[in-house]
């Protein structure tokens, strides 16, 4: 989420909206935003039922971490191994190649 954030003004310029998703309850989520200084909503899933739409893998409580973007309400890039510190930047590199 950190480098999300880093790169979230970038994304914005391009239309990009991003949201986090976790079981974690709303108060969980809300103290990791501000400690964070995330400048997004984070949706809390506590029943699951985002990710099992989303087919993540998970182990109880612990879902894989992974991206979408969608366009005009299609999916247009997946990225199912996400690298936590490149995240924000992979983003950026997968919109440049939608031109």
């Amino acid at each position: 989420m950190c480098s999300l954030r880093d790169v979230n003004e970038k994304l914005e310029e391009k239309g990009v909206k991003v949201y986090g998703v976790s079981f974690d309850t709303v108060a969980a989520q809300k103290a990791f935003a501000e400690k964070q200084e995330l400048p997004f909503e984070l949706l809390a899933d506590v029943d699951g039922k985002i990710v099992k739409a989303f087919g993540v893998p998970h182990v109880g409580k612990f879902a894989s971490r992974q991206a979408y973007l969608f366009k005009n309400g299609k999916l247009v890039w997946k990225d199912e191994k996400v690298s936590a510190g490149s995240q924000g930047e992979d983003l950026l590199k997968a919109l440049e190649g939608l031109k």
